[in-house]
């Protein structure tokens, strides 16, 4: 028995590490549809992950923006080929963030659907 725990550790560590970055993430976006504040960020590069055909991979986007503190956050967020095919390099993109933890934020649409799916208004 004892082998067994021993062998499946790595699995369970990485299996609870995930979700408890799941439920992180979507504690965040709770706090941003409930007390989120709009800005405008800039597009600063965008980029595919995993491996596999370009249709396969996943599109990201890493955007910039300065919250009510004063400083530039640089994040990045996964986004539909839709998303992606309208948005370049350098222009803008509607995001909300936290005004007391300005380094939270999400784009735009995103925090929508999750303000639906929580029943909140803008």
């Amino acid at each position: 028995m004892g082998f067994l725990l021993y062998a499946f550790l790595p699995v369970i560590i990485v299996t609870i590490a995930i979700v408890g970055a799941l439920v992180w993430r979507g504690m965040q976006f709770g706090e941003l549809a409930r007390h989120g504040l709009p800005v405008t960020g800039i597009v600063v590069r965008k980029f595919r992950t995993g491996a596999g055909k370009a249709g396969a991979m996943g599109r990201r986007i890493a955007f910039s923006y300065v919250g009510a503190d004063g400083v530039e956050h640089r994040r990045a967020a996964t986004v539909s080929g839709s998303r992606w095919a309208e948005l370049e390099e350098g222009g803008p993109i509607p995001l909300v963030y936290l005004p007391a933890k300005p380094g939270v934020s999400a784009p735009a649409w995103l925090v929508e659907d999750a303000r639906k799916a929580l029943g909140e208004s803008a």
